[in-house]
């Protein structure tokens, strides 16, 4: 088994689920290939090496997957509903409470208030 030599340049994508989850996109001029390598912490799990066209293939593919998930609305968990209903309920309790800053500002303006109107003449 031979190993390849990263090239200095290429580009680092990670997973959303996390865990040190990668893929690599490199390219390979002497080879003329582009290679995607899945990575898992520090260590390269598979690669697949691909010709110019099939890597065009690829990016036309996600092309049109992101079109599509532009088009559709998101799609939320079901805790959604549950989190807006929460954000609904603060929205309402800040529209109808003064906010702290606010009530801060007042009590100090009017310590200060009384506080001078001891002060004597």
């Amino acid at each position: 088994m031979t190993a390849v030599v990263l090239p200095v340049h290429g580009r680092w994508t990670w997973d959303a689920r996390g865990e040190g989850r990668a893929v690599r996109v490199s390219a390979h001029v002497e080879r003329g290939l582009v290679n995607l390598s899945l990575w898992r912490g520090e260590t390269c799990v598979g690669t697949a090496r691909l010709a110019p066209d099939d890597a065009a293939g690829l990016v036309a593919g996600l092309t049109e997957g992101l079109a599509t998930l532009a088009a559709r609305p998101r799609v939320v968990g079901p805790d959604a509903s549950q989190v807006a209903d929460l954000e609904d309920r603060l929205a309402r309790l800040e529209r109808e409470r003064q906010p702290v800053w606010r009530r801060a500002a007042d009590a100090a303006g009017g310590w200060a208030v009384r506080k001078a109107a001891r002060r004597p003449r």
